[in-house]
């Protein structure tokens, strides 16, 4: 009777081959599934982080609208004023004329890994404050977007920004 088996142990070994089987490409279908979320997520963390950089801190050094070229972090707050979400109309203005010129400048002063575009409309008249966002690049993929209510002047406005 050595080395002889019945009919019931190769049935139970072929469920037990036909459960792990299963169990085996249920595992392979939902892992890109979780990998995506995970990307999603370090996006998200990552665009909170710059929008909360740009709307509550004043950059380094405190005044790098006046100087641009000696700019390490951009902030958009005011300095003057000491308040949350507001932000300072010169830098604004300094802001979106360095982006229109140099994305990739400011894409580095933000500390940004991914492509991004920003977005600051006065509620208040319509008008479009920043449109910063790099023209040769489409969103591409996994897209958050992190939206803000902030102050500037005697006005307040959204401040959209984007990833992908």
């Amino acid at each position: 009777m050595k080395g002889q088996f019945g009919m019931e142990q190769l049935i139970s070994l072929s469920i037990f081959i036909a459960f792990v089987a299963y169990f085996f490409f249920q595992f392979l279908s939902l892992r890109p599934t979780y990998l995506n979320e995970v990307k999603n997520e370090r996006l998200r963390s990552e665009a909170y982080q710059i929008s909360e950089l740009l709307v509550n801190d004043p950059g380094y050094p405190v005044n790098w609208n006046a100087n641009p070229s000696l700019t390490q972090r951009a902030g958009l707050s005011d300095e003057t004023a000491n308040k949350t979400n507001l932000l300072s109309l010169a830098k604004i203005s300094a802001f979106d004329s360095q982006c229109a010129s140099n994305y990739y400048k400011v894409k580095k002063w933000i500390g940004a890994e991914n492509d991004f575009s920003i977005f600051l409309t006065d509620k208040s008249t319509g008008a479009l404050k920043i449109g910063c966002y790099n023209k040769a690049i489409v969103s591409q993929g996994i897209n958050v977007t992190v939206r803000r209510i902030v102050a500037f002047g005697p006005s307040y406005g959204e401040l959209i920004l984007q990833m992908w």
